[in-house]
């Protein structure tokens, strides 16, 4: 089942919301942590890996490149939320090189590849997380520079510009 943008920019904010996280910028270890994910740090064998996120029985955890930038590690946590509430529904794990983080669609494209489009709508869900559409909207109005939101949102410099631009407020 492929979700609709619009489909996850509401479970984005439906979480959010759920757990007293609807303000600027999202934390999400916290929203991880309050849905009984742990989080860690890992050195992986292969540099090329971002992140991963795993099932055993009750247990679910997320573990983060730990060589990678601050802005870098709350993305792929907020991707790996994503995996796991549409993706990871029984005991396995999903695990995420650096270039499925810059997996994006054309806004006519419709990939046929399941594991690509499962990336694409775990991107969509992270964007959607870390940079509330609502959000991003009030502030853009006001403060109008990327860098500024970006450091506002906590976020890269290229992911707030491509937000920014999905939303359509270029």
């Amino acid at each position: 089942m492929n979700l609709t943008r619009a489909v996850i920019e509401q479970r984005a904010k439906e979480l959010l919301q759920a757990n007293n996280s609807y303000g600027i910028p999202v934390d999400p270890v916290v929203l991880a942590n309050r849905l009984g994910i742990k989080v860690s740090n890992a050195v992986f064998s292969e540099q090329t890996l971002a992140g991963m996120v795993a099932r055993r029985g009750d247990q679910v955890s997320i573990l983060v490149n730990q060589a990678d930038a601050p802005f870098r590690k709350r993305f792929t946590i907020a991707h790996e939320l994503g995996h796991y509430l549409f993706h990871l529904s029984e005991d396995g794990e999903i695990v995420d090189r650096e270039a499925d983080l810059f997996r994006v669609a054309d806004a006519d494209e419709i990939p046929t590849d399941v594991a690509r489009w499962r990336e694409i709508e775990a991107n969509r869900f992270a964007a959607a997380l870390l940079m509330d559409a609502e959000h991003v909207r009030e502030e853009w109005s006001r403060l109008r520079s990327v860098s500024a939101m970006a450091r506002l949102f906590n976020v890269s410099e290229t992911s707030m510009g491509i937000r920014i631009g999905t939303l359509g407020l270029e």
